[in-house]
């Protein structure tokens, strides 16, 4: 069975069996790879990889959902990221990818940003009040891909099921690399994220593992 994502243009449908992978470093204390494979849908962030850490977090790929800095292929290991390869998106081969950022300008660039092989979706900004409706936001800060990406499920009527988005209140980490705790890190966001999620889980619109 398959559900229709509200507000992703042109039409993008998902399975209702879908694994949303975060990029937390508390995936490399479980080896969920081959749990993660077996759903029908498997969402993964930005440029983390895949390569190197399957029994971590699968090998399995139906959705890369990226923000405007990932899709723009712009450079951002000076910034303090061990791991960031500049061109991770425009080298992608025969994949789906989302895009989400409140700039158009990297999407006129789509067709210089990735190859023609993939299958390019929009997710339409202008409607980000209804995601936070949904998640019933009260905070003004800007939200991150994967709280989008958990709005758009709800809205669609999916329940995903999430792996590498912690509960606890620390700092943010990456499975993959290195990274620098003082980008957009505020302790008062973190703790409205893991308060969403907590919220969500208890009263059972996702699942964490």
């Amino acid at each position: 069975m398959y559900q229709q994502i509200k507000f992703v243009k042109p039409a993008l449908k998902l399975g209702t069996e879908i694994a949303v992978v975060g990029s937390s470093a508390s995936l490399l204390k479980n080896k969920y790879g081959e749990e993660i494979d077996n759903y029908k849908e498997v969402l993964r962030f930005n440029r983390a990889p895949i390569k190197n850490y399957e029994s971590h977090v699968g090998s399995k790929t139906t959705l890369r959902v990226v923000n405007n800095h990932v899709f723009d292929n712009l450079e951002i290991s000076n910034k303090g990221y061990s791991n960031q390869p500049k061109n991770f998106v425009k080298d992608l081969r025969n994949q789906k990818i989302l895009y989400i950022g409140p700039d158009d300008k990297p999407w006129k660039k789509r067709y210089f940003n990735t190859h023609r092989s993939n299958k390019l979706y929009k997710f339409e900004y202008s409607c980000i009040r209804e995601i936070k409706e949904i998640l019933d936001i009260k905070y003004d800060n800007y939200l991150q891909v994967g709280t989008i990406i958990i709005g758009l499920c709800l809205l669609s009527s999916l329940t995903p099921t999430l792996y590498g988005f912690d509960l606890e209140i620390k700092s943010r980490t990456h499975y993959f690399e290195e990274r620098p705790n003082n980008i957009n890190d505020s302790s008062h966001k973190i703790k409205d994220e893991i308060k969403l999620l907590s919220d969500l889980k208890e009263k059972g619109k996702i699942i964490v593992r």
